[in-house]
């Protein structure tokens, strides 16, 4: 118990103090530590849901943003599993209208890790021609999206909505399913996660709406946004995506993790260890690898403790998870940052430190065999 509570201390120390430094307004975290025969989970809060709103809590409801794309990847991986759709098979065999296009011979596996030359970021929000969300709104965002691929940068690590958007549309084709239905079923169902992570307009009941975090104001839509997408291009396509629309708790992102952990070292049957690790393995061209990104050599926002094997993911809105296999530890951060301002950049460098707290302080407590039960969240 003592290594949980000096964890549990640290964390609500850096959180409080990222409070006070204004990187957001409240915050919670959670971290995941194998003990050699179980999980033991530990989770702080600190601060508010926004000016005026109540305390952060461990039921505080969060838009994951981007950490939406590693669930969308180990889903394309599970149906790959079940050959319903090949990472390793092109673009067009499963988006025939990219037959013509450069995108069209890139694979699955390309587009997954960032390598398949897609251009990061189209505002198709601001032209959308379609009332959002409908069948013919989705349709038009493919036709704009598929020629946006720049042959130069094929081969190397290029972030990109695009390629997840793609991707998204592909995997309700070949599974004849809606991406959020699909995401549940392949993930978050059988991980027993689906209370506490899911695509809001998929979700029947509305109770959780009031401990959600509201991310600021949207020009787009002249409103605060609170219990909807941040991001305007999933708002556009009916707030469910491939690169964005999850939203969920810090806990079960941490309990996420740990799975994937598990996977990584063969001790989940239903996701082997090959699985897990070919997805996580380095890739020539840049640190992304399918579903994450893996830790840069220099000035890491991931920190410098983190071993260099690790893997994890972060989100425009002030989310992150970073997964460290040496140590079996997983580290997850979740706030909105941007509900002080979409230009509030101070969670940049409170990032880094914040996990190299969080290491140095496991690493301490571990080195005294400190034993004992965890919180089994």
């Amino acid at each position: 118990m003592r290594a949980e509570r000096a964890i549990e201390g640290r964390l609500r120390e850096q959180l409080e103090s990222g409070c006070e430094d204004g990187v957001f307004p409240g915050a919670s975290a959670s971290v995941a530590m194998w003990s050699g025969t179980d999980w033991r989970f530990v989770h702080a809060q600190a601060g508010n849901l926004g000016e005026d709103l109540a305390e952060v809590s461990a039921n505080t409801v969060y838009d994951l943003a981007s950490l939406t794309k590693p669930f969308v990847a180990m889903t394309a991986m599970r149906l790959d599993q079940r050959g319903v759709l090949a990472l390793r098979s092109q673009v067009r065999d499963a988006i025939p209208e990219s037959e013509n296009l450069a995108i069209g011979k890139r694979s699955w596996e390309e587009v997954c890790s960032h390598r398949a030359g897609l251009l990061a970021w189209v505002p198709f929000y601001e032209s959308l021609p379609y009332r959002r969300g409908t069948q013919a709104a989705r349709e038009w965002v493919l036709s704009v999206l598929l020629p946006r691929c720049d042959p130069d940068r094929l081969g190397r690590s290029v972030y990109s909505d695009l390629g997840y958007i793609l991707a998204g549309f592909a995997l309700e084709r070949a599974a004849g399913a809606p991406l959020g239905e699909l995401v549940a079923r392949e993930v978050l169902r059988p991980l027993g996660l689906e209370a506490e992570l899911f695509f809001p307009p998929v979700r029947t009941a509305q109770d959780w709406t009031g401990s959600c975090a509201p991310t600021g104001w949207s020009s787009w839509r002249q409103r605060v946004l609170r219990g909807e997408v941040h991001d305007e291009n999933c708002w556009a396509l009916g707030g469910v995506a491939g690169h964005a629309g999850l939203f969920g708790t810090s806990r079960a992102v941490a309990r996420f993790a740990a799975r994937y952990l598990e996977a990584w070292h063969g001790r989940a049957g239903d996701a082997p260890r090959e699985l897990a690790q070919e997805a996580t393995r380095p890739r020539s061209g840049g640190t992304h690898r399918l579903g994450w990104d893996g830790k840069s050599v220099d000035k890491s926002a991931a920190g410098s403790e983190l071993s260099p094997r690790s893997f994890g993911h972060f989100g425009f809105t002030g989310t992150s998870v970073w997964c460290d296999p040496e140590r079996e530890i997983a580290i997850v951060l979740l706030s909105n940052r941007v509900a002080v301002s979409d230009d509030n950049t101070a969670i940049r460098a409170f990032r880094p430190g914040f996990h190299d707290a969080v290491i140095r302080t496991f690493d301490r407590e571990s080195s005294r065999d400190a034993g004992g039960e965890g919180d089994r969240a």
